[in-house]
């Protein structure tokens, strides 16, 4: 054989043979054996792990012991729960508040200014300071009537964490280094009775009054497409008579007054602010008959002398209703009452231009 031919025969042949026992040899099956993977491996990075994969328990909801919330994030709410926000609003030394209600049933509306709660509605609140949540309070309907004998009434309090709550019942102050006090829950009571005045079955911002606008969450519109309500009520038989003015000054005293001082009935006698539905005018409401122009039996303490009115048109310094709005000592006649330690500026604004509004 000629000396090249077999040089050329020889190495070929080495080649072959260096290539059956080597896994990194060359060919067109090696980026497959330098890829091998687990049997149990998914076929590609993106797709999902095996049906049997096991990635644990889901966290738990969050504060479970509100019955509230589905997710650990303190965002999803549970099924059958829907936010709710009241038109006009009651104070609370400038915390934010989120409203939420749960309706098994229909709403009994056959009188649109006291509606009356299925069994098994409830309620949950929670009050909120610079993004951090403080207290929720829960009400429960859990027995057939009205009132506060129909319901219960409970408050948490929020941990550090933001996750979970823990139940008060004797009250506590300046939740989490806040000013803001959790009332205890026998005082729950002082304003949701009906003791003259708000609703007969005491969920104060959730009527016709209240729900008569258009912004997000539950409205009356809302609840009528969903057939919750026995009888029709529209945004017409919640309206407030009067100008811009009038009906912001209205609202304050129906939101912040009016489920104490609301007919006949309360204290004091006759002092009437909770708005009732479908006013034609604004002398028709209860706070036009019963505190403009009537003399108060109220004295301001630096001028015990000096003879008072509910309202006295033009002179809000004259005006009781406007003087105790102002006023933060119990002892001394505030109003609200308790459960506030701050003047609400801004409410006491729209009573001042009200009043010199009048003539």
């Amino acid at each position: 054989m000629d000396p090249r031919l077999r040089n050329v025969w020889l190495g070929s042949l080495m080649i072959a043979l260096l290539a059956c026992g080597d896994d990194d040899a060359p060919g067109e099956d090696a980026g497959a054996r330098d890829a091998e993977v687990p049997v149990d491996a998914p076929d590609d990075a993106g797709d999902e792990p095996d049906a049997g994969f096991d990635a644990g328990p889901p966290p738990p909801p969050c504060a479970p012991a509100l019955e509230l919330y589905a997710d650990h994030g303190c965002d999803a709410l549970r099924a059958g729960i829907d936010p709710y926000a009241p038109r006009f609003w009651l104070w609370s030394d400038g915390t934010d508040k989120e409203r939420f209600i749960h309706l098994p049933a229909v709403i009994d509306t056959r009188d649109p200014d006291a509606w009356v709660f299925p069994v098994g509605t409830k309620v949950w609140k929670t009050f909120s300071l610079d993004g951090r949540r403080l207290e929720t309070r829960i009400m429960e309907k859990v027995r057939a009537g009205m009132g506060v004998a129909s319901w219960t009434f409970r408050t948490f309090r929020w941990n550090e964490g933001q996750d979970d709550v823990t139940e008060v019942e004797n009250g506590e102050r300046d939740v989490l280094g806040t000013t803001h006090d959790i009332p205890s829950q026998a005082a729950c009571v002082r304003c949701h009775a009906p003791a003259g005045g708000g609703s007969p079955d005491i969920l104060l911002g959730f009527g016709t009054v209240q729900l008569a606008h258009e912004d997000a969450g539950l409205t009356l519109a809302a609840l009528a497409a969903a057939g919750r309500l026995s009888d029709p009520v529209t945004d017409a038989m919640g309206a407030v008579p009067g100008d811009e003015v009038a009906v912001a000054a209205l609202g304050y005293l129906h939101a912040n007054c009016g489920h104490c001082h609301g007919d006949s009935g309360a204290a004091p006698a006759g002092l009437s602010l909770w708005l009732r539905g479908a006013h034609p005018d604004l002398e028709a409401t209860g706070v036009f008959r019963t505190a403009i122009g009537v003399t108060s039996n109220w004295r301001d303490p630096t001028r015990p002398e000096q003879t008072l009115f509910r309202v006295l048109a033009g002179r809000p310094e004259d005006s009781t209703l406007f003087i105790r709005t102002g006023l933060r000592d119990e002892g001394a006649g505030q109003m609200p009452p308790l459960a506030t330690e701050q003047v609400h500026e801004a409410g006491r604004d729209a009573l001042r231009v009200w009043i010199e509004s009048l003539d």
